[in-house]
């Protein structure tokens, strides 16, 4: 206890840390069907499994030294504590190597016979202050009023509970300031292992220069009437950098962007004045509710003339079946990363399978999103899928990251 003392005094109390709550759903109803004492084994085998594989992968996938500090304060709760300032995507990450870990885990019962399977609600925050536990309650209780496995308490917008005027604050300051920045995630041929086109990504800042990304703001954004204003923003610096690099990109869309006039307006106009079309594919996103596929069809036509290629995103999800699908002029699905995260169950195999049949058969190119790790990667690869993006092939990173890779990789190919 000493030397964990020691070490946390070496980071510094009031830097950021991020703390994960891992609590075990139904616990109680573990200890009725199996008795308290099976109960205590399986949270001393989860505590093992946080402290030696979860711990190991953790500190493998952020590829640098950080402190982790694992404990068991309530009887079915667990603070995993990163004594780093994690960006969200990092925190996404390690949800997922937490969640995935646990969830796929045999747990053994006491007469070693027996395996049983748990599930876990994580609530999670990341602050430079001593209120981060309450944070992090809130976010998993939040998450279990929801039904939902995770949630993220953001702690600097939520202080003091005055998120509605901070996030509006915030908007008005990236607006007024330019701030609204594109991020990029490389999408990859399989066949080639080229990076063939980047997905943007929306990033806001503060005015700490903290980054906010797009499921904390959207929403209050569309209701504040701000978003038209940071989609303009958006597409001016991701022009840009197409017309300065020559990169190829694909910008998301939902059906509420289509029939907004005023997006619709400047996109049009903004590719045609640039002649960028060409390096461009507009992602549709299919989860959103479509009431008219005329509009939609309409506006596939106007980009296409202008050389713009179109994605429907998150197929297997939402608007589209196939009926609709075949009624749209489009060039590539993009699998929903749902599926895709469960692509070594058969069930879900067979699913993907079919889709890759049915675009192969019209000629459409398939997206899997949500590549995590090597073994999904072999399973897209091994049915055909075209392109593959994810965490395991790339993060989302600003355009001076792309192309700092760029320069380093031809000085490679020069070199060899």
């Amino acid at each position: 206890m000493a030397l964990k003392n020691f070490i946390s005094n070496l980071f510094n109390k009031n830097s950021y840390k991020t703390l994960f709550l891992i609590d075990i759903l139904y616990m109680k109803d573990i200890n009725a069907i199996y008795k308290f004492n099976n109960g205590d084994y399986i949270i001393r085998q989860l505590k093992t499994l946080l402290e030696t594989k979860i711990k190991f992968d953790i500190k493998h996938e952020l590829e640098r030294k950080t402190l982790i500090n694992i404990s068991n304060t309530h009887a079915d709760v667990f603070e995993l504590t990163i004594y780093d300032n994690l960006e969200i995507d990092e925190i996404l990450l390690i949800k997922d190597i937490v969640f995935k870990n646990i969830t796929s885990h045999n747990f053994k019962l006491l007469d070693k016979k027996t395996l049983i399977n748990i599930d876990v609600t994580i609530g999670c925050s990341k602050s430079d202050d001593n209120q981060i536990k309450i944070y992090a309650e809130k976010a998993l209780h939040n998450a279990k009023l929801n039904y939902v496995h995770y949630m993220f308490y953001d702690s600097y917008l939520y202080k003091n509970e005055s998120v509605s005027e901070n996030l509006v604050k915030i908007l008005n300051y990236s607006i007024d300031n330019n701030l609204v920045e594109p991020y990029f995630q490389a999408i990859v041929d399989n066949e080639t292992e080229e990076i063939e086109k980047y997905e943007v990504l929306m990033r806001i800042f503060d005015q700490n220069g903290n980054i906010i990304l797009p499921n904390a703001f959207i929403q209050k954004a569309k209701k504040c009437r701000l978003y038209t204003k940071l989609m303009e923003i958006l597409i001016d610096k991701t022009i840009n950098y197409i017309l300065k690099y020559k990169i190829n990109v694909s910008i998301n869309l939902n059906y509420t962007d289509i029939i907004n006039s005023n997006i619709k307006k400047a996109l049009i106009s903004k590719i045609q004045k640039n002649n960028v079309g060409k390096y461009i594919t507009l992602e549709i996103l299919e989860s959103e509710k479509v009431s008219n596929f005329n509009i939609v069809n309409d506006f596939i036509t106007s980009v296409n003339i202008l050389g713009v290629k179109i994605a429907i995103d998150d197929f297997g999800t939402g608007f589209s079946n196939y009926e609709n699908i075949l009624n749209l002029n489009i060039d590539y699905i993009k699998i929903d990363g749902s599926l895709i995260k469960k692509i070594d169950e058969v069930i879900y195999l067979n699913l993907i399978k079919s889709i890759v049949l049915f675009c192969k058969q019209q000629n459409i190119k398939i997206v899997a999103e949500f590549v995590s790790d090597l073994k999904i990667l072999r399973y897209v690869k091994n049915i055909q899928i075209d392109y593959s993006q994810g965490y395991y092939i790339s993060k989302p990173k600003s355009i001076s990251e792309i192309i700092l890779e760029r320069e380093n990789e031809k000085r490679t190919k020069k070199n060899n």
